[in-house]
């Protein structure tokens, strides 16, 4: 087949339409069910435990990181990945199922609820990690990269506007008479389930730009060792040690929106406007990091979204020092840092890690990156413990010290060009 004139890859118009519909209808359903927000306060609403409250963003992230590197193992094996980005796709039926519980009276058993909900999360996480390697892959080779930072920086503009939507529509829903709990949190669970309907459509008309010889390649691979990447690239191990110790931000995220509803008294409905917040500071980041990618390479990037997401627990540190005041008014505002911070994580971390990986080992490349992030599955449940054996005040310092080493390491974070590391190698 013959390349476009323009020399994109072929399909270019049709995959770059999908790609943005899957991304921004994906983005549209993690906000309605935000495990920064939305899923925390909903089990809030089933217990005090903040070790189990944790476990939201502990199960939610290490069902997803923990099983990629087997998955990068399978998947990059196969010449065609569209067949893996489809079965994952499955699982998306998750959010459906809470909302069923819930519509059908399962909220009024706490025990049971918790259950059907924390096994319907991991479904949703592990079988999105099976699609999501072979998204990352089929993205690179579909999308060159500077047209794949457009891409993200459109997708995260209109993905963060229908945020906007979602999160007065949170607000609505949570302060409605008419919808009193649990009906409230089914109707959103519902939401977020319709909201992923386009996302499989997506990813069902996406046409897979063919790999190269993975079958000799996945040989060649098993032969070196799937830690090949952490003992041979420099480039690799420094992005993990910036992007793990930011990403130990989730030590204090699930319990934004319980200290700010228990220790700052504000209403529960105010996780409309974190979720808002949030979605603002993705549009604007969304352009203005979309740009700072397409033009500078992704490890500006990287570093300005580790810089901005250490103001997050240094706001909630001195709000809640300050106490019930006027600051706590402000609280969004810690939104705001999570919302540039999981902005430049699409736009930096994974950007790099798609460019500095050779092509034949890219998703061993995004396997072994996203199981090593793995490590930060514990670290809410971590958080949690922290917290209940000490207080707000350690646990946000903790967080944001942590995440400025993060940002310190992305200081030493070059161009992001290919690794001359090849599967092939003697």
């Amino acid at each position: 087949m013959t390349r476009p004139p323009n020399g994109a890859p072929p399909h270019y118009q049709r995959n770059f339409a999908a790609f943005l519909v899957d991304y921004v209808f994906f983005s549209i359903a993690l906000a309605f069910a935000s495990p920064s927000s939305m899923l925390p306060a909903f089990v809030r609403q089933f217990t005090d435990s903040a070790p189990v409250i944790g476990l939201v963003s502990t199960v939610f992230n290490g069902f997803w990181l923990l099983p990629q590197v087997i998955v990068a193992g399978i998947v990059g094996r196969r010449a065609r990945k569209k067949p893996f980005l489809l079965m994952g796709a499955t699982g998306r039926v998750a959010f459906w199922v809470i909302a069923l519980g819930l519509w059908f009276g399962l909220g009024q058993h706490p025990n049971r609820m918790l259950l059907l909900f924390f096994v319907c999360l991991a479904v949703f996480a592990v079988t999105d990690t099976l699609a999501s390697v072979a998204w990352f892959d089929m993205l690179a080779r579909a999308i060159p990269l500077k047209r794949r930072g457009r891409l993200m920086g459109i997708a995260q503009v209109i993905g963060g506007l229908g945020g906007l939507g979602v999160g007065v529509a949170i607000t609505l829903i949570l302060n409605s008479p008419r919808s009193p709990f649990p009906n409230n949190y089914a109707l959103i669970f519902t939401l977020a389930g319709l909201a992923l309907v386009p996302t499989v459509i997506a990813s069902a008309v996406l046409r897979e730009v063919p790999a190269g010889d993975t079958g000799s390649s996945a040989k060649r691979w098993g032969r070196n060792g799937w830690l090949l990447p952490l003992r041979e690239d420099p480039a690799f191990r420094r992005l993990m040690v910036s992007q793990v110790l930011s990403g130990m931000i989730s030590l204090a995220t699930p319990f934004y929106v319980v200290h700010a509803t228990d220790e700052l008294k504000l209403s529960e409905a105010v996780v409309g406007s974190f979720v808002g917040a949030q979605q603002v500071a993705g549009v604007a980041s969304g352009v203005l990091l979309g740009l700072l990618s397409a033009r500078r390479g992704p490890a500006p990037t990287i570093r300005v979204g580790s810089a901005v997401a250490i103001a997050g627990p240094l706001f909630a540190l001195v709000a809640h020092i300050a106490g019930d005041g006027v600051l706590s008014h402000a609280y969004p505002l810690v939104y705001v840092t999570l919302g540039v911070y999981w902005s430049s994580n699409m736009l930096g971390f994974y950007n790099y890690m798609m460019e500095i990986a050779p092509d034949d080992m890219r998703p061993s490349y995004i396997g072994l990156g996203n199981t090593i992030m793995g490590i930060l599955t514990l670290a809410p449940t971590l958080g949690g413990w922290v917290l209940e054996a000490t207080s707000y005040t350690v646990l946000f310092g903790i967080t944001a010290g942590l995440v400025f080493l993060g940002w310190v390491a992305a200081l030493r974070l070059g161009p992001a060009r290919p690794s001359t590391l090849r599967a092939n190698r003697p």
